[in-house]
């Protein structure tokens, strides 16, 4: 493989370019640093086919297709190609399953043989279930189709069976692998370090069969590979290109420096070190960037106040003690859980975080992004409601009114009547007393409320769980039909994991539907950024001019990561040393590329705060140590917030 050692944004959009009008189509990889401009030189790779070959793809009715990670970015993608129908704009699910649709009889062959493998694993006796869906998928007129849960009874495949099935569909089928580069002579991939690798081996299988036909570009960085599940570094053979994004677009010098050494540690690829791009004024905003050790403690929120203050007068910068939260400051944890405790909505979490098994975490992700179908009712109509009558848009708060209540459902325009107009007031006047900053009425009281007064019908998943907690008389009638059946949901389950299933369910709902409801509204506020919290995770491809990142492995309870590990302040476990032998990845590793993605968020200045039980031999080791990406003069103790800023 031949690399490019390029050192500015420009060259390395040239070289691109020159890869895409080679009249011999091949793969290659474009590693960008954080800050470095990636989506950008995507987009105008995007761009560059579009002019040069827009207009004869769309007369041949061929495609360039553009994969992605989330439904963010396929929205942002889009709206930056001016949604070109040239463009086919996907996650990596929905691109897998449009080249796999129209294979029904290789779908049905390898549905025919995942179940057979799981029957020859459990035996005839134990997958009874399996045998009879096995019967069924037989059937020449089911038809099969893409969902999020799979049920292979009724044709359905869910999102792991797709990863699955169709990349082994492409490497397997010679002509699969031609259909597609005749569909999509160009692939361009987003975020490929989290691409799942075997999506990359299959994009690759089709490049070296259709090579010179069919062109397939990976764009990422392996620094920001944060998922376990991805690929990291992604290569090829001698003819592919790597192009290196070396300049850095959004981070101050002090900033870059850090960053720098960061990824300089790191083994897959610690030789991409950035520079600063931009202006002479650019070139000249060193910014700033601070390592805080204090003690862990209770008091640990008081201690960030502190740090705030010191850094508001340390940089004579008031927006970092007075800033509006969420918009001015980004503070970064290493879990949701961190973040619950200190907004106040630690009961809500813990009543999620106690699901367990496969369906348990998928719940658990549900919750952590706000989509699980028990939250709808409160985070997108009845809070959004109770605001917009808190600041006095009684207008919009009717409209809200006359799109989900079921009292109004029937009336056109001006027609409810006035005692019915009335007493949905009235009721929505009491929603906003319950549903108060600091309520402690329950959530299913507030539920019991919504329902007695026809504010909103709800979804019938919550039925039996409402009926625990009385007034079960209060639901009939009101229920949303829109709702699946819970028994819908796990017809593929075996009556033991159902059980086991249902009952973890039943769990979490008591818990939720016993929170303080006034936590709610802590966590909507998390949701929608406008806390100053975010987890390290979440924030890769976001950037803020003040960042505050937290270092807390004692009331972390995620084991994958350890900063005290990372900065050399605690000793390796053996699973860690092996790993390290093994050359396979280990804490200290995966600690590090989090650790990079969140201090090249900043814009302006960076602060970093460890707490550690032992912060004065902790002072000491890091001053110097090379494992530390800070300067020994910007290393900070206790002492330096409690002396009086001059």
């Amino acid at each position: 493989m031949s690399t490019v050692l390029e050192h500015g944004g420009i060259d390395a959009d040239e070289r691109i370019r020159a890869v895409l009008q080679d009249p011999v189509k091949r793969g290659f990889v474009v590693i960008a640093g954080a800050g470095a401009g990636k989506t950008a030189s995507l987009v105008e790779a995007l761009r560059h086919i579009g002019r040069r070959e827009g207009a004869a793809l769309l007369g041949q009715r061929r495609q360039v297709a553009c994969i992605t990670y989330t439904n963010a970015a396929v929205k942002e993608i889009t709206h930056r190609v001016d949604a070109d129908p040239l463009f086919h704009v996907s996650t990596i699910h929905s691109f897998l399953w449009r080249l796999a649709q129209p294979f029904q009889g290789m779908i049905r062959t390898w549905v025919r043989e995942d179940i057979t493998r799981v029957i020859d694993e459990r035996g005839a006796d134990n997958a009874a279930k399996y045998v009879e869906e096995l019967k069924q998928v037989d059937d020449p007129s089911l038809r099969f189709t893409y969902q999020a849960a799979r049920n292979y009874g009724t044709g359905t495949l869910g999102h792991s069976e797709i990863l699955r099935m169709v990349p082994e569909m492409i490497k397997r089928c010679e002509r699969m692998a031609a259909i597609v580069a005749q569909a999509f002579p160009y692939v361009l991939v987003d975020e490929s370090q989290d691409t799942d690798p075997r999506v990359v081996e299959a994009l690759q299988s089709i490049e070296n069969r259709e090579r010179g036909r069919f062109c397939v570009g990976f764009f990422g960085d392996p620094m920001q590979r944060i998922y376990l599940q991805g690929s990291g570094l992604v290569t090829g053979d001698d003819t592919w290109e790597v192009i290196r994004k070396r300049q850095n677009w959004r981070s101050p010098k002090r900033v870059l420096d850090v960053i720098n050494r960061i990824r300089s540690q790191s083994p897959q690829d610690g030789d991409l070190q950035q520079v600063l791009g931009g202006d002479e004024r650019r070139q000249s905003d060193s910014g700033y960037a601070d390592l805080f050790v204090l003690p862990s403690q209770q008091e640990d929120d008081t201690r960030l106040g502190q740090v705030r203050d010191h850094l508001a007068l340390a940089q004579e910068d008031l927006l970092w003690s007075q800033g509006t939260e969420g918009e001015h400051l980004r503070i970064l944890v290493l879990e949701h859980r961190l973040a619950a405790l200190r907004l106040g909505f630690g009961d809500l979490d813990r009543a999620f975080r106690q699901a367990r098994g496969k369906a348990g975490g998928r719940l658990r992700d549900e919750y952590t992004e706000g989509t699980h179908w028990s939250l709808a009712p409160l985070l997108d109509r009845l809070i959004p409601l109770v605001e917009a009558v808190e600041a006095g848009h009684g207008v919009s708060a009717l409209g809200m009114l006359r799109g989900f209540s079921p009292r109004l459902r029937n009336f056109t325009e001006g027609e409810a009547p006035a005692e019915t107009l009335a007493e949905l007031k009235a009721g929505t006047d009491r929603l906003v007393e319950l549903l108060a900053r600091d309520s402690r009425e329950p959530v299913a009281g507030v539920l019991r409320h919504v329902l007695r007064t026809g504010i909103i019908r709800l979804d019938r998943r919550l039925k039996p769980h409402i009926h625990d907690h009385g007034d079960f008389s209060l639901f009939e009638g009101t229920v949303d039909e829109e709702g699946p059946e819970p028994e819908e949901e796990t017809a593929h389950l075996s009556q033991e994991s159902k059980r086991d299933r249902q009952e973890s369910l039943a769990r979490v709902m008591r818990s939720y539907l016993a929170c303080p409801v006034g936590q709610l509204r802590a966590y909507h506020d998390y949701l929608g950024g406008r806390s100053p919290y975010g987890t390290q995770h979440g924030v890769k491809g976001a950037e803020f001019a003040r960042v505050l990142v937290l270092l807390e492995d004692d009331r972390s309870k995620w084991n994958k990561y350890s900063y005290e590990k990372l900065l050399g302040l605690r000793e390796l476990s053996k699973s860690d040393r092996q790993n390290i032998e093994g050359d396979r990845e280990h804490t200290p590793e995966r600690t590090r590329k989090l650790f990079y993605v969140a201090c090249s968020r900043a814009t302006r200045s960076l602060a970093v705060v460890l707490f550690t039980k032992d912060p004065d031999t902790a002072i000491q080791s890091l001053r110097g140590s090379d494992e530390c990406p800070f300067p020994s003069e910007n290393i900070h103790g206790m002492e330096d917030l409690l002396t009086p800023q001059v």
